[in-house]
This record gives structure tokens, C-alpha cells and sequence, in this order.
């Protein structure tokens, strides 16, 4: 079997020319195009405002001629829109092109001042912060004690503790009165007999004085019982100091933590409202990136509306504050940092005892089991010493003298109300002791769990101080990437100042949610009144 062989014939000159020429050609186009496109880019490049003004950099173009030259394609950021302004320029009439490059100018001069005004404020907020320093924990419990001096002044609460104890200091004094000669003095008119005899009494003035000679102690525990009340109406109105203490306190520091919160949103808002201004005038010139406005917008919408939850939450303290101290005139410094004393446990728990709670439940203890002791005293005899005196006469005309004897009383049967009454006044002293027991185990645990939550808290917030240094420094990098190399989404942008606003409330947050767990902690063991006004000298701090 034969293969055919094809036979190669070579080409015609004519062919070959031919096939030359196209070749000539088509290099010939490619370089042509190539020339006209590196002209047209050189030539943008000379109509930007940095070179007719090298001095005068507009943050529109933060390179330099040659860095343009060498990256002439921005996607996606202000540079690339500035290119597609200028040419437009050049499809439109001569003035018409001039008056649109002075307006597009004024909005990149605008836009470039928002920037730049913005981070000027920036980073004047951060050197403030860091010149301010830290107001010492003494200046601000000055602040607190004023606060809490007008709540005392103004309580009512505070007004029925008062009242309390006055009438129960009135009852001592009564219990005392009655070791003293008790005198009585009565009158009569001349009686008139009915029936078969006669023995009127003549009308009289009658003076009766008894003394009480001894009754088993009833007297001496029924003033001790009292005296105990008097006490526990003391703890009752510390009591009410404490409690009063801890709203007023918490309340201002709610208060100046809304302040703070509402702050930092506001800051985030007017950062949410410049992007949103400088994406409206790039949208005025591409619609395209109409996406990005939305997304920003609603960004604002959310700053603006956190800021308002935040300012309602402040108000809602001043309300709380008015009510507490009147009109209010109580000024925290804004934005400054202050610091609380840092709790001890240990100390916190040892002194927890004279917790007025606790003072105030013992004290109706000991009454109660005294006021037991006096009944008891009551049911056995009692021996008086009694002189009388009347005036009257009788039918011979004859004045009854002096008279003294010395009386005995026993109560021998009252129907089992005397034992009665002994054992309700024990079984309310053992109820109080109940009472004592339970709160000292809620106040302890109370006080444990706020020294834990005051440590956890501040750690946490001292956590925050670098994150927010870090995110500052993200939140930085991301706007130049965006604003000036196009490596980065709005989305990015939007999405690192949302963190750094997050971590500046979160700090705050948490460092305001630790002062009030030091200010529950002190509560729970009634030193927060003691403190506010200086008064630890005793308990080693």
C-alpha cells in the first residue's frame, strides 16, 4: 500500500508581500493605539489640580505626579472619579466645562475640609484625654456628698425616720416616769344616800401618791425594752441614709454614663454624616456607587438613633435625680476620668456587721426579749408603797388625816393573756434574729458578688483601652485604603468605625458598670454613707 504524499508548494511572492504588509499594519494599529492611549493618560494626568498647583495638594490626590503616572487606575476611589470628571470636561463646551470644573472643584474642597477637619478633632479628643488625667477618688466622693447632703435634706423617707425615733426616744422617757412616786389627785361632790341608812360622804379633794417599792425587775427591762427600740429606730434611719446614699450615687453615675455613651454616638454621627456628604457629592457625579450612600446613610440612621436611646436614658436619671435632690445643680466635669477606691473583700466583709440592717434587726431582738422578761416580772407580786390624803369631812365635822401603808398586788388569774403576751414577745424576738441571719447571708453574698463583678469589670474595661487604640489604628488604615488605594469596600470602612464606636461604649460601659458595682458593694456592707463623707477612719481605710 502506497501513502500518498501531499507535496508542500511554496508561496508566491505576491503571497508572501501580502501576508507582510498585513503584518506591518496591524503592528502599525497596535503601536498607533498604544501611543494614543499613553498620550490621552499623560494628558490626564496634566490636567489634575496637583499639577497646575504642586504646592497645593487637594485630598482628592494624595500621590505625587509621578506615583499617578505609574498608577493611573484608582478603582474604586475619589481618584478614579476625579478622572472621569476632567474628561467629561473636554465633551463639553469650553465655559460650560469651566464652570463644572470650579463646582467639581468646590465639592473636593469641601469634602478634602470635612476630612481633614474631622481628624484634626480626632486627634485633639485623644491628646485632651490623655492631658486630662484622672480626678483622685476624693474630689469626686466631695461631689457625691454634696449630692447626697441635699437628698438627706429633702427625704421624706428620711423625715418618717426621724419622727420614728423622736417618738421612740418619748416612749424611754415614758418607761423612766415610772419609777418615779406616781401622785393623783381627784375630786368628789357630797353624795346623797338611797334607802334604808344614811352615809353620805361630804364633798373632798383627794390626794393619792404610790410608789412602787419592788416589782422584780418589771420597770428596769421594760426601760431597757424601749431603749432597744430607740436603738433600732437609730439603725432604721442609717438605714434609710444607706439606701438613699446608693440611689443617689448610682443615680448620678447612670447619669454620667448616658452622658458619656451619648457623646461618643455623637462623635460617631457626625463621622457617619461626613461620609454620607462626600458619598452624596461623588454620587452627583456616578450614580454607580449610589449603593454606597445607602449603606451609609443607614449607618447615620443607626448613630442618631443609638444617640437618642442613650439621651432618653440620661434624661430618664435627671428625672430620677430631680426627685431625689431637688433641683439639679450637681456638675461632674465632662469627660473627665475619675476613679473609685478599690474594695477589699476582707475589710468590706469584717465590717459588715454594723450593717444598720443588721443593727436594727438585733436591737428588736433584744426589745422583743426584754419586753418578754417585763411580763414575766408582771405576773408576780408587786409591793407599793401608797400615801393619801383627803380633804372631806364627816358627820362630826372632822378632816380625815395623812394616811401611808405599803400595798401588795398579785395577779393571780387573767385568763392565760399574760402568758399569752409573754410568748408572742418571744416569738417575735426569735423571728428577728431569723430576720438578722437571713440579711447578713444576703448582704455578704451580695457584697462578694459585687467586689467580684467591680474586679471583672474594671479589667474588662482596662482591656478596652488597647483595643480601642488598635481599632482606631484599623479604622485609620481601612479610610486611607478606601480613600486613596481602592483596596478597600465602603462596606470595610463603614464596618471599622462601627468597632471602634462599639469599643469606645463598651469601655465606658463597663467601667461605669464596675464604679456601681464598688458603690453596691460598699452599700451592702453600710459603708457607702461612711465613705461619702470621710468617716473610715475606724475601719482602716
Amino acid at each position: 500500500m502506497k501513502l500518498n504524499r501531499r507535496k508542500i508548494r511554496p508561496l508566491k511572492p505576491n503571497v508572501l508581500m501580502l501576508n507582510a504588509s498585513m503584518r506591518f499594519l496591524l503592528c502599525a494599529g497596535i503601536t498607533s493605539s498604544f501611543m494614543l492611549h499613553a498620550r490621552a493618560n499623560t494628558q490626564d494626568v496634566v490636567l489634575i489640580a496637583a499639577e497646575d498647583a504642586p504646592k497645593r495638594v487637594s485630598s482628592w490626590s494624595l500621590f505625587s505626579s509621578a506615583e499617578k503616572s505609574k498608577n493611573t487606575e484608582f478603582r474604586g476611589t475619589f481618584g478614579e472619579y476625579r478622572l472621569i470628571a476632567e474628561q467629561a470636561q473636554k465633551l463639553s463646551p469650553a465655559k460650560e466645562a469651566t464652570d463644572k470644573s470650579a463646582d467639581k472643584q468646590d465639592i473636593k474642597l469641601v469634602t478634602a475640609s470635612k476630612a481633614t477637619e474631622y481628624i484634626s478633632s480626632q486627634k485633639q479628643i485623644s491628646r485632651q484625654d490623655r492631658e486630662r488625667g484622672e480626678m483622685g477618688s476624693d474630689a469626686f466622693r466631695v461631689i457625691l456628698a454634696n449630692a447626697l447632703k441635699r437628698a438627706v435634706e429633702r427625704s421624706p423617707s428620711l423625715k418618717q425616720a426621724s419622727a420614728a425615733l423622736g417618738a421612740a426616744n418619748a416612749d424611754v422617757r415614758e418607761a423612766q416616769g415610772q419609777r418615779w412616786p406616781q401622785i393623783d389627785v381627784s375630786a368628789n361632790s357630797r353624795s346623797r344616800s338611797l334607802g334604808g341608812g344614811s352615809n353620805n360622804v361630804a364633798q373632798a379633794v383627794n390626794l393619792n401618791m404610790t410608789t412602787t417599792v419592788y416589782d422584780w425587775g418589771r420597770t428596769g427591762k421594760l426601760i431597757d425594752s424601749r431603749k432597744e427600740l430607740s436603738a433600732a429606730a437609730v439603725q432604721k434611719y442609717m438605714l434609710n441614709v444607706e439606701i438613699l446614699a446608693q440611689d443617689v450615687t448610682s443615680t448620678l453615675l447612670e447619669k454620667e454614663k448616658a452622658s458619656r455613651v451619648a457623646n461618643i454616638n455623637q462623635q460617631y454621627a457626625e463621622r457617619m454624616k461626613q461620609l454620607v456628604d462626600m458619598l452624596a457629592d461623588i454620587v452627583a457625579v456616578d450614580n454607580g456607587r449610589a449603593s454606597e450612600l445607602v449603606q451609609a446613610r443607614a449607618r447615620l440612621l443607626e448613630a442618631e438613633s443609638s444617640k437618642e436611646t442613650w439621651l432618653a436614658r440620661e434624661r430618664d436619671a435627671e428625672i430620677k435625680l430631680y426627685k431625689l435632690i431637688g433641683k439639679n445643680n450637681i456638675k461632674i466635669p465632662k469627660n473627665i476620668k475619675f476613679t473609685l477606691p478599690d474594695v477589699e473583700l476582707e475589710k468590706l466583709l469584717s465590717v459588715a456587721q454594723n450593717h444598720p440592717a443588721l443593727l436594727q434587726a438585733e436591737a428588736e431582738a433584744k426589745a422583743s426579749k426584754l419586753q418578754a422578761e417585763s411580763l414575766r416580772a408582771a405576773e408576780k407580786p408587786q409591793v407599793n408603797w401608797v400615801v393619801t390624803k383627803s380633804t372631806g369631812k364627816d358627820d362630826f365635822g372632822r378632816e380625815d388625816p395623812w394616811q401611808t401603808m405599803v400595798t401588795v398586788s398579785w395577779p393571780i388569774f387573767r385568763g392565760g393573756s399574760a402568758t399569752a403576751a409573754r410568748e408572742a414577745a418571744l416569738l417575735r424576738a426569735e423571728a428577728d434574729l431569723e430576720n438578722k441571719e437571713q440579711q447578713q447571708m444576703d448582704l455578704e453574698f451580695e457584697a462578694r458578688a459585687a467586689v467580684q463583678d467591680a474586679n471583672t469589670l474594671l479589667t474588662r474595661a482596662n482591656l478596652y483601652i488597647n483595643l480601642i487604640a488598635e481599632t482606631e489604628r484599623v479604622k485609620t488604615a481601612f479610610f486611607d485604603q478606601w480613600y486613596n488605594l481602592g483596596r478597600r469596600t465602603l462596606l470595610d470602612v463603614l464596618i471599622a468605625e462601627s468597632d471602634y464606636n462599639n469599643n469606645r461604649i463598651n469601655e465606658v460601659s463597663y467601667r461605669f458598670d464596675s464604679y456601681l458595682a464598688v458603690v453596691k458593694a460598699y452599700g451592702s456592707t453600710g459603708m457607702l454613707s461612711r465613705w461619702l463623707f470621710n468617716d473610715l477612719s475606724d475601719v482602716g481605710r
